[in-house]
C-alpha cells in the first residue's frame, strides 16, 4: 500500500484547523455558557441558603416573639389575678372590720341598755326598800327605833378622834336631821348627849327629812355624820352599782 504523504498532511492541517475552530469557536463559548451557567447555579443555590437562613431567623424570630406574648400575657394573667386577690382580700377584711365594729357597738349598746336597765332595777330596788322599811317601821313603837338608832349616832360620834370631834361642835351651825319632828322633852335630850360627846358644840337646830326612814343625821357646812336607814339603803345601792360595774369591766 502506498502512502500520499501530502495528502495525509493536507488532512492533518485540515484537522488541526478544524480542531482550532474547534476549540475557538465551539468548545470556549460552550465552556463560557457552563461556566455562567455553574456560576449562575451556584449564586441560586448561595440565596436559596441565603433565603433559608432568614427563614429560619424570622422563624426563630416569630417563635421568640410568639414565646414573649405567651409571656406577658401569662405575667399580665397572673398580674390581674393577684389583683382581683388583693381587691378580694382587701373587700372581705374591710366587711370583716366593718362587722366587728356594728358588733361591738351593738354588744356595747346592749350592755348600755343593761346597765340602764340594771341601774332602773336598783333604783326601784331602792325605793321599793325603802317604802318596806317604811312601812316596817310604822308597826314598831316610835320611842324605842329613836333611842336605838340616837345611841348607835352617839356610839360612832364618840369613835372619832377627839379633834375631828371638836372640828364637827365649831363647825357651826349644825342641824340634827330626824325622819319625824321630836318633842321638847326628846331634843333636850338628844342635845345634852350630843354635848357630852362633843366638847363645846353650840345649840343645834332640828330639822324633819322623812326620807331618812329611821335615824339620826348631823349636817354641818362642812361635815356630816349619818346614822339612818336611808343612809344604809344609798350604801349597799352604792355597792350594788360598783358590783355591777366591776362585773361589766370582766
Amino acid at each position: 500500500m502506498r502512502i500520499d504523504w501530502w495528502t495525509l498532511a493536507l488532512q492533518a492541517i485540515n484537522v488541526v484547523i478544524l480542531v482550532w475552530l474547534l476549540a475557538r469557536f465551539l468548545f470556549r463559548p460552550v465552556m463560557g455558557a457552563i461556566t455562567a451557567r455553574q456560576t449562575a447555579m451556584d449564586q441560586l443555590l448561595a440565596d436559596a441558603e441565603s433565603a433559608k437562613a432568614a427563614a429560619l431567623k424570622l422563624e426563630a424570630d416569630l417563635k421568640a416573639q410568639t414565646d414573649a406574648f405567651a409571656a406577658d400575657g401569662e405575667a399580665r394573667r397572673s398580674a390581674l389575678l393577684a389583683s382581683i386577690e388583693a381587691e378580694r382580700s382587701r373587700l372581705l377584711d374591710a366587711a370583716t372590720t366593718e362587722t366587728d365594729a356594728k358588733a361591738k357597738q351593738a354588744l356595747a349598746s346592749v350592755e348600755d341598755a343593761q346597765k340602764g336597765m340594771a341601774t332602773q332595777l336598783e333604783e326601784k330596788a331602792a325605793v321599793l326598800a325603802g317604802q318596806m322599811a317604811s312601812a316596817l317601821l310604822h308597826r314598831l313603837p316610835a320611842g324605842a327605833t329613836t333611842d336605838m338608832m340616837f345611841a348607835a349616832l352617839l356610839e360612832r360620834i364618840e369613835r372619832l378622834p377627839i379633834e375631828e370631834r371638836r372640828a364637827l361642835a365649831g363647825d357651826a351651825p349644825l342641824a340634827i336631821v330626824t325622819p319625824a319632828a321630836l318633842d321638847g322633852e326628846a331634843q333636850a335630850r338628844c342635845v345634852q348627849k350630843l354635848a357630852e360627846a362633843l366638847p363645846g358644840l353650840a345649840a343645834p337646830t332640828f330639822t324633819v327629812d322623812p326620807a331618812l326612814i329611821a335615824g339620826f343625821e348631823l349636817h354641818g357646812p362642812h361635815m356630816l355624820v349619818r346614822n339612818s336607814w336611808r343612809a344604809d339603803l344609798d350604801t349597799q345601792l352604792a355597792a350594788l352599782k360598783e358590783d355591777d360595774h366591776a362585773g361589766l369591766r370582766g
